[in-house]
């Protein structure tokens, strides 16, 4: 009996010894990958023109108003449209809008340009709305909208009026136009 406790004892101290034996190491290894600076841009669609050089929101665009228009005249002005946002790559798309009131409205016609010129009542350079009919509506498109501006440059749009002679239009009449200029990512 000795003999089977004695070899029971020893078969424990194997497997006790085995576990008590047995290692817990291993290969470890770790990377770290961290990330630049992330950071937000902005876009700021601004506007200038000859008269008003410096950059604002809001424009009194009065070079394009004439006094004393006869039919088949017309008055062209240039106006600059800029994405100045922070942030050198965020590009802006940008449409433009007319609200016009007075009697003379549906009878004017408006041309735009990009790169346009004033002497050419921006017939010249990239026809971007040709002769197109005002109208008495609020927010009536002018041009495709959505119009690319990448960031730091500059739209130089040449705007003409045209009042044509046909269909006579009516004397001594008037008519004012707002452009609005909405930009979007």
């Amino acid at each position: 009996m000795t003999s089977t406790r004695f070899r029971a004892l020893l078969a424990l101290g194997m497997v006790l010894g085995v576990g008590g034996v047995t290692t817990l190491a291993a290969w470890t290894s770790s990377a770290i990958a961290t990330s630049g600076n992330i950071t937000t841009g902005s876009i700021n669609l601004q506007l200038n023109s000859t008269t008003n050089p410096g950059l604002t929101t809001t424009l009194n665009f009065s070079e394009l108003g004439k006094t004393g228009m006869i039919p088949g005249d017309s008055n062209s002005a240039i106006l600059k449209v800029n994405n100045v946002g922070t942030g050198a790559t965020v590009p802006l798309k940008y449409t433009i809008t007319s609200t016009s009131s007075g009697a003379l409205t549906t009878y004017l016609r408006m041309t735009v340009s990009l790169n346009g010129t004033v002497a050419n009542k921006c017939a010249d350079g990239i026809i971007v709305v040709s002769s197109q009919q005002l109208s008495l509506a609020v927010n009536q498109a002018v041009g495709s909208p959505d119009r690319s501006l990448a960031a730091g440059v500059t739209d130089n749009l040449c705007f003409s009026v045209q009042l044509p002679a046909s269909p006579t239009p009516p004397k001594s009449n008037s008519s004012s136009i707002n452009l609005t200029f909405k930009a979007k990512v």
